[in-house]
């Protein structure tokens, strides 16, 4: 990796771009109607963590990358430091002293578990939640996952400014089916005035479930499912809506 280049801080700025924030405001209403501290599972770097803390809620933030907790915490403004907790941890076997009206587990975080991890999940953040406190989930439709080509070749996504040097990195992504799942590869290339390409790659495993299946875990884990979206919107979960987000109470 290149002194002036790192992978958190590329992931940060590529899924800060206008186009990969337009769950920002369903997140902060959520957060409105029920109130803190709040709990988020798989924080990352902060997309969402910070724009909560801003808005004055107190934030748990838990994480299994050191990297991007690193990165997050360089980047948490003093004046929120009481109002944020950073904690590195396996969103399995996480124990807090607290509950939380809200729980959230955003960004399709859910999705990299393993099947039986993500029941393993579910139970954990039911026993944090408040009595009156909602746990929701964001990813992807699966459905249309399912529906990708066996052989994602690999295709120019966006473009941003690197943060630090101002040349332009350019994303592209791949996909390929393994086993009962799919592996994602992102590519940053930072594209140098000399001609010369420095890329850093990111590559994660997403398991498959059907839509019904997931449901189905929520109730084994005694969580009532309360609304199913289709989009950030609030629109109604259908077949063919780009996301599945889930919110329930325990």
């Amino acid at each position: 990796m290149s002194e002036i280049s790192s992978v958190p801080m590329l992931y940060h700025t590529h899924h800060s771009l206008d186009a990969n924030a337009d769950d920002l405001s369903f997140w902060l209403a959520w957060a409105h109607q029920q109130g803190g501290p709040i709990l988020e599972l798989g924080c990352g770097t902060g997309r969402v963590l910070l724009p909560l803390a801003e808005t004055g809620y107190t934030i748990f933030g838990l994480d299994c990358d050191r990297g991007m907790l690193d990165f997050l915490r360089e980047r948490v403004p003093v004046s929120l430091c009481d109002r944020v907790v950073l904690m590195r941890g396996d969103l399995r076997s996480y124990r807090l002293a607290g509950r939380f009206p809200l729980i959230l587990m955003p960004c399709n975080t859910y999705s990299t578990l393993t099947l039986t991890g993500r029941r393993i999940a579910l139970n954990r953040a039911r026993l944090h939640l408040t009595p009156e406190g909602v746990f929701i989930i964001s990813m992807p439709n699966p459905n249309l996952l399912a529906e990708l080509s066996e052989d994602g070749e690999f295709e120019t996504e966006s473009s941003f400014s690197h943060p630090k040097t101002g040349n332009p990195v350019q994303v592209s992504s791949q996909w390929e089916y393994v086993g009962e799942g799919m592996q994602f590869h992102w590519h940053y290339d930072h594209l140098l005035p000399n001609g010369r390409v420095e890329r850093e790659t990111i590559t994660a495993f997403h398991h498959s479930q059907a839509p019904d299946e997931i449901l189905d875990d929520f109730e084994e884990a005694g969580l009532e499912v309360l609304h199913i979206y289709g989009d950030f919107d609030r629109s109604l979960y259908e077949p063919e809506s780009p996301n599945l987000i889930i919110v329930a109470k325990g």
